[in-house]
């Protein structure tokens, strides 16, 4: 099955699960939360995620450049775009794809690649739980939500400056028969990890993770002023969307659909939101950010041709 037949599989999964969301909730708060919506806020919204995507497109492209891939900018980003249409793949992993169509558009090393694209989704990771620290530090939140989110900040850095740890990690991940295809040189796919993730780079790709972060987070914001709820502040909607982002990441299921939607009605209701306002503001925060991302990749990937993952060129 190529995997764009496996987008829509997750569309129409995804489609399921919000119905059910929906079947869940108080029908007369949902017409009326739909009802009251303040249209005029849309553009607002879109414009916000479109222009979180740009500290992303640097990201990427800065590390090209410092692996000295050199392409295009204007391919660059067509292709950083292609990858956004397999945001909804199991732990993301179909936005390798960006990996293949270097390979064939400039016949670049997708050992090269690979680690690029692995790299750059790892600092995204590391973005948002700084931005979820923020959050929670500023709000008072519990505690013990620092230490854990601490904790797996100090794992992550640990297996990207310990050489041995790492190369065990990604020893154990390049035999798995999915990426042993796109990896033909370790010692080369190690330089490339090293390049990629020394202070200089590891700094710049942080704070543009995190500047992500903070505007799509203000998206977020903004869908629940658009639905005239006023009950929660910038800052607790940057720690509730990270969260549950994270959440729904680590979930392995593709694009964490019905964890991050969950985990974000869940949290919402924590925080004295009712369940049926909760659930429908879920629903359209992931709709207005993660499937209108999806949608822009989707005519990224026409334009650079629609390739699949069985492409082997």
């Amino acid at each position: 099955m190529k995997f764009d037949n496996r987008i829509v599989f997750v569309l129409v999964a995804a489609i399921g699960i919000y119905a059910i969301f929906l079947f869940l909730s108080d029908f007369s708060i949902i017409s009326e939360k739909i009802s009251n919506f303040k249209i005029n806020y849309l553009p607002l919204i879109l414009l916000l995620v479109s222009v979180s995507w740009i500290p992303l497109i640097i990201k990427w492209h800065f590390l090209l450049k410092n692996s000295r891939i050199n392409v295009p900018l204007t391919k660059s980003i067509a292709i950083f775009f292609s990858g956004s249409a397999f945001e909804v793949t199991p732990g993301q992993i179909g936005i390798l794809i960006k990996s293949q169509l270097l390979k064939t558009s400039s016949n670049i090393s997708r050992t090269k690649t690979v680690p690029i694209v692995i790299v750059e989704k790892i600092y995204d990771l590391i973005g948002a739980i700084l931005a979820s620290v923020i959050g929670i530090i500023i709000l008072g939140m519990e505690f013990y939500l620092i230490i854990i989110a601490i904790s797996v900040l100090a794992t992550i850095f640990f297996f990207m400056y310990h050489r041995r740890s790492s190369e065990l990690v990604f020893n154990r991940i390049t035999k798995l028969k999915f990426f042993s295809k796109y990896i033909d040189n370790m010692s080369e796919f190690y330089e490339v990890v090293k390049k990629s993730t020394n202070v200089k780079a590891a700094t710049i790709c942080i704070l543009l993770a995190l500047t992500y972060w903070f505007i799509i987070s203000a998206a977020a914001y903004y869908t629940l002023i658009a639905f005239d709820v006023n009950l929660l502040d910038y800052l607790k909607v940057l720690a509730i969307y990270t969260t549950s982002t994270l959440l729904g990441a680590i979930s392995f299921i593709p694009g964490g659909i019905g964890i991050t939607e969950g985990s974000i009605a869940g949290l919402f209701t924590l925080n004295g939101m009712d369940i049926s306002t909760a659930l429908i503001l879920s629903v359209m925060i992931r709709v207005l950010t993660l499937w209108y991302t999806v949608c822009v990749g989707f005519i990224a990937l026409k334009f650079t041709g629609g390739l699949s993952f069985k492409q082997n060129s």
